[in-house]
């Protein structure tokens, strides 16, 4: 199996501006659809986006070359109310359909909760409830989760089984890994999206040009891309290497704003295919760090 069949491509930066290190902005749709067409030509088939990512689905639908059958994993909107009630499962179902008309696709390969904190609402019942009726009508192939902790997991967990489940996991957040949880969800039979492999573009920074947020974790970073230099790979060899060597993961996320940007990814999984480097990274990073949800707005 090819390096690349294990990438999939996030979309949030096609329609929004995403990202710590993004200081281009949003592609335009032009530069979309060669970023689309080229990932198609590599090997890649998985694309991972959400009706939160403004007007994602839209474009992948008008732009994503049709000559393969693409998997495509898309998330269901949050809950806006404090309780959950009937009519927020038939969101769910209508919002399913409604990416469905986006994409242009007549399923999808999976349906994923996009904030996991919906189901510690009373009445989260019905959610669980919508996504099972998604998949029994055909709209989606499998039912999962978005999540950014062991605690989402652990509550996602004790609603339904999640089929695929997508988790933030990189060279310097390791905490899934160091918990277990990754080797007890694969144990389980659970599908497993890494995203973040590169935390938002901030891995590939040079320490010097971080913003002052960061400062506590400039020397772990630092350290991490001296290791990586001293095997002979870039920032974005070394990320990309950490994934690919986990076992557990089915998919890496990755995204990009420019077709170049597509091109140095697909170089460097070739240089990363074949290494098992990870130069380590010291214990007990404050989690605030790792997760871009807690990040000032400035940093995010």
């Amino acid at each position: 199996m090819s390096a690349l069949s294990r990438i999939g491509l996030g979309t949030a930066q096609f329609g929004s501006r995403y990202g710590i290190s993004n200081r281009q902005g949003q592609p335009d749709e032009r530069e979309v659809a060669a970023i689309l067409e080229r990932a198609v030509a590599a090997g890649i088939d998985l694309f991972d986006t959400a009706t939160a990512y403004g007007d994602a689905e839209r474009i992948i639908g008008r732009h994503l070359p049709r000559g393969r059958t693409p998997r495509i994993v898309s998330k269901v909107p949050p809950v806006a109310a404090a309780a959950v009630q009937a009519g927020d499962g038939r969101a769910w179902l209508e919002a399913v359909a409604a990416s469905l008309d986006r994409l242009r696709v007549g399923k999808l390969h999976a349906v994923l909760v996009h904030r996991a904190s919906d189901f510690a609402k009373l009445g989260w019942q019905h959610l669980a409830d919508a996504l099972a009726q998604a998949r029994q009508r055909g709209l989606t192939e499998h039912i999962g989760a978005s999540v950014y902790d062991a605690d989402q997991l652990a509550l996602i967990g004790s609603r339904f089984a999640p089929e695929i489940v997508q988790l933030p996991l990189n060279a310097l957040d390791r905490r899934l890994i160091d918990s277990g949880m990754l080797a007890r969800l694969k144990s389980a039979g659970t599908e497993i999206h890494a995203r973040s492999i590169f935390l938002q573009g901030l891995l590939l920074m040079p320490p010097h040009d971080m913003p002052e947020f960061f400062a506590p974790v400039r020397g772990p970073i630092g350290s991490l891309q001296q290791g990586w230099r001293a095997q002979g790979l870039s920032a974005l060899a070394g990320c990309l290497a950490f994934a690919l060597r986990r076992p557990e993961i089915d998919a890496a996320i990755v995204g990009v704003n420019r077709l170049a940007e597509l091109d140095e990814i697909i170089a460097a999984v070739a240089a990363a295919e074949h290494t098992a480097v990870d130069p380590g990274v010291p214990t007990n990073i404050d989690a605030t760090y790792l997760d871009s949800s807690r990040w000032p707005r400035l940093a995010s």
